[in-house]
């Protein structure tokens, strides 16, 4: 026999139309007499819709309501504050192209009209805030709404970078200097007066002072104010720097175009190699020319000449000081933007306590320099300082002992030479420092902390991309040297072996790099330290290399044969795309070089032999929830 209440639940309970109307009128009664809006919500609907199956059920109604994580709304500043910066640096390019193109319609257009102004006193402002956030969190690191700024456990530009920050900075300083004298120069009824440009230079000395001191002083700062204005800060200085970089550019390339036509009609017959070079430039630079001296003649009439020609005379030299400077501010500046909001990371846990008592400290260059370990670089160092003392010949020979200008082609033939010589010399280094390095032990997982790896990283990125153009430039010297046969008086072969040397030179270098980051000393190459010799001098390589294409490889006049070849015009762009990052290339693989040489064979990067056991019990302990800090030497817990 079926059990008749066996299916009770499955199917909903019928009820007589008339229960239905006097459960609908006790509804209405229940919704008058409700003492709060929660209780009167929807009785009827909800009688009828239990009452009658055939109904469809009500939705209950839900609140939109965003909610981002701080994770969330970090990565999301973070994303915009890098499209503010892009913007600033697409911005100012197109309208330099349009200045060029439409000279002299929109001449300094940007300039006067306050982008430069906008650029400068938000930096500054910026600047001067952090300032003094990290002067208030001197006196008081933590406070009830947590720190406002952190010390990194790392430094955000590694010594040779702050060091060079003041060197590239106090030229920076004297060329914007000779810009302000220059400004007051200028009567305020002349038509190239523009109160704005005076303005430019003021904030722009003042934007160097600020960040020069910033980056040698507070190199370990990380912010922790405010997420956005922290971003959004950072970035806007980095977006400066590439601005002014970009700006200087430009102004040395028009520089050196403007002198090469003015010297044409001089050199032109002491010179076969420039003989034919006029026919390849472009119109607008002619007509560009042309138009610059007619405004300069208007100009000159309301002009009170103090400084004579020393800003002319002594740009060529500045460039290089203020290109650099920008490229340090900038690179300083985006490791701060990555550190945005980290509260800093000490390697020992009982470290927190000396930060947040002590709160950001000085750096101590001299005492660095003195506790410093030295050993084991000085043969490096010799060799090092023949490079460069060769490289400083060759920019003499370039320049002129006496102040003029050498031979060129006798000049061009020996930098050939030297930098062939240079770079042989730095492929022998790297085979013997690749050979050395493998005696180091290899560096685990576990070994490394994020930041080391992200920095690790960062500068292997930097290096790839930036050799990239390095191989450019190469590829496009060894073709001039392979299609140039019917120069008869000039080695082209030259350029073919120069141009082979250079590009395994770096290609060993960076697999030297890339090698040595993923080393770690051992107890048993502690007192040999393998391969530091050959950082040392790799160190002093580039920088070598750096002074020699950042003061004379620039120069159009140290690539005649290339500029006969491709065309005055077509060879200046090419040099302009390809030597800015070059140099860059140069200078960095300097600094890493100096970082794996100070990081890797400290004393306090050795690796013991109960290290390797630790990694693996981490790794077991992982697993279970249990954190690494809480594992001691013997594999049991603190």
């Amino acid at each position: 026999m079926a059990d008749p209440n066996r299916d009770l639940g499955a199917r909903p309970k019928q009820h007589h139309p008339d229960q239905i109307e006097v459960l609908e009128a006790k509804a209405d009664f229940d919704e008058e007499n409700a003492s709060s809006a929660e209780s009167s919500v929807s009785s009827r609907y909800q009688i009828r819709e239990e009452t009658d199956p055939t109904l469809p059920r009500a939705k209950p109604k839900k609140k939109f309501q965003l909610k981002m994580s701080e994770s969330s709304l970090a990565n999301v500043w973070s994303g915009l504050s890098g499209l503010y910066a892009m913007f600033l640096v697409t911005l100012y390019v197109a309208f330099s192209f349009t200045e060029l193109v439409t000279f002299p319609h929109l001449n300094d257009y940007l300039e006067i009209n306050g982008f430069f102004i906008f650029l400068y006193v938000v930096s500054d402002l910026f600047l001067i805030y952090v300032l003094l956030m990290t002067l208030k969190g001197k006196s008081k690191m933590v406070n009830s709404d947590g720190p406002k700024v952190a010390e990194n456990h790392k430094s955000h530009g590694s010594l040779t970078i702050r060091f060079g920050a003041i060197v590239f900075g106090i030229g920076a300083l004297v060329y914007l200097v000779l810009e302000m004298i220059s400004f007051f120069e200028i009567s305020t009824y002349s038509p190239c007066y523009h109160s704005a440009l005076g303005i430019n230079t003021a904030a722009a000395i003042l934007f160097v002072v600020l960040q020069t001191y910033l980056i040698f002083v507070y190199p370990r700062l990380n912010l922790c104010t405010i997420g956005i204005l922290d971003r959004f800060g950072t970035m806007h200085v980095v977006a400066t720097n590439i601005i002014l970089w970009i700006r200087t550019l430009i102004k040395e390339s028009l520089h050196e175009i403007m002198e090469s036509e003015e010297k044409a009609h001089s050199v032109h017959a002491a010179h076969p190699l420039l003989a034919g070079h006029n026919h390849g430039v472009c119109n607008i630079i002619g007509e560009r020319i042309r138009i610059a001296h007619q405004l300069y003649e208007q100009c000159h009439l309301y002009h009170d000449d103090i400084l004579g020609s020393t800003l002319t005379d002594t740009s060529p030299f500045l460039y290089p000081f203020v290109i650099e400077y920008a490229l340090i501010g900038a690179s300083v500046f985006f490791v701060m933007w990555r550190h945005v909001g980290r509260s800093g990371k000490p390697k020992h846990h009982d470290e927190m306590d000396s930060l947040t008592s002590t709160g950001i400290n000085h750096p101590q260059p001299l005492q660095f320099l003195k506790k410093g370990d030295w050993s084991h670089s000085l043969k490096g160092v010799v060799a090092g300082s023949v490079i460069l003392i060769l490289a400083i010949l060759n920019l003499a020979l370039f320049f002129g002992l006496d102040g003029h200008d050498a031979n060129e082609d006798e000049s061009e033939y020996f930098s050939k030479i030297t930098n062939t010589i240079i770079n042989m010399l730095g492929i022998v280094g790297l085979l013997f420092g690749i050979y050395q390095i493998q005696a180091l032990s290899d560096r685990s997982e576990f070994e490394e902390d994020s930041d080391l790896r992200a920095s690790s990283s960062l500068d292997l990125s930097l290096l790839r991309f930036t050799a990239f153009f390095a191989y450019l430039y190469i590829c496009f010297t060894i073709i001039t040297g392979a299609f140039n046969a019917h120069f008869h008086n000039f080695p082209n072969g030259l350029h073919i072996v120069n141009g082979v040397t250079e590009a395994i030179q770096i290609t060993l270098q960076i697999v030297f790099i890339y090698d040595l980051q993923h080393k770690i000393l051992s107890l048993a190459t502690f007192d040999t330290k393998p391969g530091r010799q050959v950082t040392i001098f790799l160190f002093f390589l580039n920088l070598a290399q750096w002074v020699v294409i950042s003061f004379e490889i620039q120069k159009v006049r140290a690539s005649l044969v290339e500029a006969e070849f491709y065309g005055f015009m077509p060879w200046v762009i090419i040099q302009r795309v390809t030597l800015p990052l070059f140099v860059f290339f140069r200078f960095h693989s300097a600094v890493v070089n100096m970082e794996l040489w100070k990081d890797i064979y400290s004393n306090g990067n050795i690796r013991s032999k109960s290290q390797p056991e630790l990694a693996l019990r981490r790794r077991d302990f992982s697993g279970i929830g249990v954190r690494p800090g809480d594992v001691s030497m013997e594999g049991g817990l603190m």
